[in-house]
């Protein structure tokens, strides 16, 4: 399965590509805003991270638990994103994305990864809603957001952190 966006394409990483996630999480341009000092946090080791990211992220036998993403530019994989489990109570999941380049930031690419993984979810799995947290040291991906359709909802502190937590709705509820 392969989602189209306007200039990227997501395809389904696989169990073989984790170690390039672990990698792209843990030691690139986007590591700081996934782990470390920002988050009050220390970048795992690959054994904890495949706590984190369990298998039904990569092979598909648990859609509803969660699947990443490969963000495709071209042929060439600059990122990951990806949903968490959908709640069977109000079908909201939450998104989290990274683009591991410095030079692949900026460029909309995000932005466009964000639209199409949510049109998925929207139309072929019945979700409801998506959330996705944001740190307000973060102010690009705040706005990268925000271009794909997410509405700040509430802010809160955790360990002294603001964070923001943005949502983009189905349709509108009554």
């Amino acid at each position: 399965m392969i989602l189209e966006g306007k200039h990227i394409s997501l395809r389904p990483l696989t169990l073989k590509e984790r170690p390039q996630f672990f990698r792209w999480a843990t030691q690139s341009d986007a590591t700081p805003y996934w782990y470390g000092e920002l988050y009050g946090d220390d970048i795992p080791s690959y054994v904890v991270f495949k706590l984190e990211w369990p298998d039904h992220y990569f092979d598909g036998t648990r859609p509803y638990k969660g699947r990443s993403f490969a963000i495709l530019l071209a042929d060439r994989a600059i990122g990951q994103i990806n949903y968490n489990e959908v709640s069977d109570v109000d079908l909201t999941t939450e998104l989290d994305i990274l683009i591991a380049k410095s030079g692949d930031q900026g460029q909309g690419h995000g932005t466009d990864a964000i639209r199409t993984l949510t049109r998925y979810l929207f139309a072929d799995m019945g979700v409801r809603r998506c959330r996705i947290e944001v740190v307000s040291r973060n102010p690009r991906a705040f706005r990268a957001y925000e271009k794909a359709g997410f509405h700040p909802t509430y802010t809160y502190l955790r360990q002294g952190i603001e964070w923001h937590v943005m949502e983009c709705l189905a349709s509108p509820q009554a």
